[in-house]
């Protein structure tokens, strides 16, 4: 959790000047300095790792395309953020409708499920794949506003502001998240 931290910690300070004039090697730089930080925002989805990538490239596409016309009325990251949680929410659309097209004719058999990822990691018995698998149990509204929050150190006002909702809110999926996993888990969170 401190790799992420320090990494939002120094992209949080960085303006669409830094980036300006768009030239190559300043969209070079961008896609370095924020492809991990959108793809850990990304991966929260719980997408496919092929369609989590292309939800990444699709995010920093936009964000380039948009950058020199970028108004600064909200910090950088914050704005990245809010493309991700967009095409991350469209994603997440698409793949429902084609995943539901595309259902086994026995319901019985899943054969994308998570199990077989379970069986890897024999004898693995910690916290972190705890609170792992419990998240995946949480609503996607507070497993979002807890990695915006504890992973991506985001205030409740930038998350409120990035998933179109009120600060309020905000602390309600955070309280009802951290509750369910102190249930989930039996860690203290």
């Amino acid at each position: 959790m401190r790799v992420g931290s320090l990494k939002v910690e120094a992209t949080s300070t960085l303006t669409a000047a830094d980036f300006l004039p768009l030239t190559h090697a300043n969209a070079n730089r961008f896609v370095e300095t924020f492809s991990l930080q959108i793809s850990g925002q990304v991966a929260r989805f719980r997408l496919p790792p092929d369609i989590t990538q292309d939800v990444v490239q699709e995010t920093l596409i936009r964000a380039l395309r948009g950058l020199p016309n970028f108004r600064g009325d909200s910090k950088l990251s914050t704005w990245l953020y809010r493309i991700s949680y967009r095409e991350g929410l469209r994603a997440v659309e698409r793949w429902k409708r084609h995943r539901d097209r595309n259902r086994p004719l026995n319901p019985e058999i899943d054969f994308r499920s998570d199990e077989a990822d379970a069986s890897e990691v024999v004898g693995v018995q910690d916290d972190v794949l705890k609170v792992r698998k419990a998240m995946e149990q949480l609503p996607d509204n507070q497993r979002l506003a807890l990695g915006y929050h504890y992973l991506d150190g985001l205030g409740v006002a930038e998350i409120a502001e990035l998933m179109g909702s009120t600060a309020n809110t905000i602390k309600s999926w955070l309280k009802r998240g951290r509750d369910r996993l102190r249930e989930l888990t039996e860690i203290e969170v």
